[in-house]
């Protein structure tokens, strides 16, 4: 009779084991993470600076996903409002936080606006004789507003005319209302000197960034020896040739040797036409359940020398950027002369991996059941059914399933496999990614 009596006590007692497999309760369950499963995507529409100067540029994020969101910009202090004003050019990282605590945090580029193109004329005194002081130029600017004024690299001020000058050249430049500037440079010549009639002639450069352009320049109508400077510079040498030039615009003075200057006007030095480059890039998919593990590899071809960027971003050496969200991207790369070529990717969302959907197979056949965890009231609200609560739970399945005591017993009866353990260990030693093979 205590035989029989032991029995059912044993009996009983394994039946309630089994019964708890499922429903047992542990920290993980009762306080499943708030975050799990989340897919809070932040966006922004940016406001451009009026110029590369200027700080009056805006990035006004929204976020989705969740509710409650509040915003920061640069691990500043949380605000309510996504927008965020007075900005320079720049790269700024936008954190959104919802009502939870669950962030997400997303890059934004404040572009400048291009300069207008500034130009800068003069009317010129010429002073009463070679060591008088008595010359004058007042300069105008067009192209823009607000400007003020500096003469060879001296403060700006309000007005335009520059009196009490000996002869030389000087260089006036205007900057408008956002900083934005242009120059030009201009001879004050002594009266008692003959005309001084300077002429050039220029070759482009091999790209836009490139420094291989030059100008060839003569002077006649005075008395030789000439010496020559370039763009207002004071210092004058033998030859009237220069190298080294960017493209854009360049005035060469001419002085003989009665200290009698002439000035050329402007010549410009080119551009050469860029070549034909062709961009692309190799994507590596986003992990479903952790975001910004997406990889975008550039590729160019047609020239050589290439930096790479992302968007608006700024050109780097590398042609790869990781830790990125999925989203529409423009890949760009600038050759070493500055000739740049863009185009557009997608970054996805990667697919799941064979090691994660094996073990998603066995969370719908072993746990995923009624009355366990799925449906929509799963148990202590964890659905294994679903992809990224199984990545969020993946300790607590190893624990529960492979490592506890006795481990964790499907519907039905009995333990895990060892092969469907082993398929557990296997994608938790991966990584424990929705995406791992």
């Amino acid at each position: 009779m205590r035989k029989k009596i032991t029995f059912l006590l044993c009996s009983l007692f394994l039946t309630t084991l089994f019964f708890l497999s499922c429903s047992k309760s542990d920290p993980a369950v009762n306080n499943p993470d708030p975050c799990a499963g989340k897919n809070i995507v932040v966006t922004a529409t940016i406001t451009p600076s009026a110029s590369p100067t200027s700080n009056n540029g805006a990035i006004n994020a929204a976020a989705s996903g969740s509710s409650g969101f509040t915003f920061r910009i640069n691990n500043g202090t949380y605000q309510a409002s996504g927008v965020f004003a007075n900005l320079a050019p720049g790269d700024y990282t936008v954190e959104a936080k919802d009502a939870d605590g669950c962030t997400k945090s997303q890059s934004f580029t404040v572009t400048a606006s291009a300069c207008p193109t500034i130009t800068v004329t003069a009317t010129i005194t010429n002073s009463s004789g070679t060591t008088a002081t008595d010359g004058a130029i007042v300069a105008a600017a067009s192209g823009s507003t607000g400007f003020t004024y500096s003469i060879s690299g001296g403060a700006f001020q309000a007005s335009s005319t520059f009196n009490n000058l000996v002869t030389g050249s000087y260089v006036v430049t205007a900057k408008d209302g956002n900083g934005c500037t242009g120059s030009g440079t201009f001879v004050v010549a002594s009266a008692g000197c003959p005309t001084i009639t300077v002429t050039g002639t220029s070759t482009p450069t091999a790209g836009p960034s490139a420094t291989n352009g030059t100008i060839s320049s003569n002077a006649s109508g005075g008395t030789s020896p000439y010496t020559y400077s370039i763009d207002g510079g004071t210092t004058f040498v033998g030859s009237g040739n220069f190298s080294g030039l960017a493209g854009g615009n360049y005035t060469i003075v001419a002085k003989d040797a009665n200290n009698c200057l002439g000035s050329s006007g402007s010549i410009n030095v080119g551009v050469a036409a860029c070549p034909t480059i062709t961009v692309n890039a190799a994507v590596t998919g986003s992990d479903k359940c952790t975001n910004n593990t997406g990889t975008i590899t550039i590729n160019a071809s047609g020239s050589t020398g290439f930096q790479y960027r992302l968007n608006s971003g700024a050109f780097q050496a590398s042609n790869q950027f990781t830790q990125l969200a999925t989203g529409n991207f423009t890949i760009s790369a600038r050759d070493v002369n500055g000739c740049i070529a863009s185009n557009t990717t997608n970054l996805p969302i990667a697919t799941a991996g064979a090691k994660f959907s094996a073990v998603k197979s066995i969370m719908l056949a072993s746990c995923a059941t009624s009355g366990c965890h799925s449906g929509s009231s799963p148990q202590s609200g964890i659905n294994l059914s679903d992809d990224c609560t199984i990545v969020n739970q993946s300790n607590r399945i190893k624990i529960r399933s492979v490592d506890g005591t006795p481990s964790f017993m499907p519907p039905g009866g009995g333990q895990l496999s060892a092969a469907d353990k082993q398929k557990i260990v296997d994608w938790i030693n991966a990584g424990g990614q929705h995406s791992n093979n």
